[in-house]
């Protein structure tokens, strides 16, 4: 218990520097203890899985847009079905019959169709976006309607083109749980002045040796052992998770194993 509450009372000694360093540890912890929940979390903050996906279904005159309209936006999955701009639909094909030329006509059931817009649910698969498109098409019929691929808007092509997201598609949970990492150890040596000047007070006085050593034992050993129960209770830990997390604090934890001098906190 001694060394337990000297753990604490290190990191109070600076607030900011203790602060950082136990929550780093404790998101270190969780991240290796709950990696499939990090992985779960990633993949869903892809651009694709934060914008809405869509695509667009082209009918002709023979086609009841609306009765398809009223069913499709039923069906799960599917988020919003408008119709398009008919207005700038047909300015945008009468300007193209305009650079043709006068003698070029277009038949009148060419400016008789439709077009309908599905918005999807961006938290479906593949697989179901796809079915959904397939299901329009069928219910109008492939020889009255066409539709789309399934598109993203344009922000996913902004966010796919940022190197945050480009890190997280190629590295995904464990980029997240390298990034931690890093932040640990750089809070690890922010805070290793605090042990080592506590740690020289209490065995100059106290005749206690490696008062350091123990307490960052101790302290990352509680935390080790509340995110393993945590992990285990949400069924998302792993034994090679845990022993990737024993070697990141073990091997940082044996600089603390020497003897101290001292050395003035900041």
């Amino acid at each position: 218990m001694f060394y337990l509450k000297e753990f604490f009372k290190s990191l109070g000694e600076s607030w900011l520097r203790g602060t950082s360093f136990l929550l780093f540890s404790c998101l270190l912890a969780f991240s290796l203890t709950h990696r499939s929940w990090v992985a779960h979390t990633v993949e869903r903050i892809t651009p694709e899985k934060m914008v809405n996906p869509y695509f667009v279904a082209v009918m002709d005159g023979s086609v009841n847009a609306e009765g398809i309209r009223n069913v499709m936006k039923k069906i799960p999955g599917v988020m919003g079905v408008t119709f398009a701009d008919d207005s700038d639909r047909k300015d945008k094909i009468n300007a193209l019959v305009s650079e043709l030329g006068s003698d070029y006509s277009v038949d009148s059931s060419l400016m008789n169709f439709q077009s309908l817009r599905f918005v999807m649910n961006p938290q479906l698969s593949k697989d179901s976006l796809e079915f959904i498109r397939e299901q329009v098409v069928k219910a109008g019929g492939t020889s009255h309607m066409t539709a789309t691929q399934i598109r993203y808007p344009e922000v996913a092509n902004v966010m796919n083109a940022h190197p945050f997201y480009r890190f997280l598609g190629k590295a995904g949970d464990w980029g997240v749980i390298g990034i931690l990492a890093l932040f640990w150890v750089i809070s690890f040596w922010l805070t290793y002045d605090v042990f080592r000047s506590r740690s020289y007070l209490i065995e100059k006085f106290q005749r206690r040796k490696l008062v350091a050593a123990k307490s960052l034992a101790t302290g990352l050993a509680l935390i080790v052992l509340m995110f393993t129960a945590m992990g285990i209770w949400h069924d998302t830990l792993k034994v090679f998770d845990l022993v990737i997390l024993f070697m990141v604090f073990s091997v940082f934890w044996t600089f603390s194993m020497q003897d101290w001098r001292w050395k003035p906190t900041l």
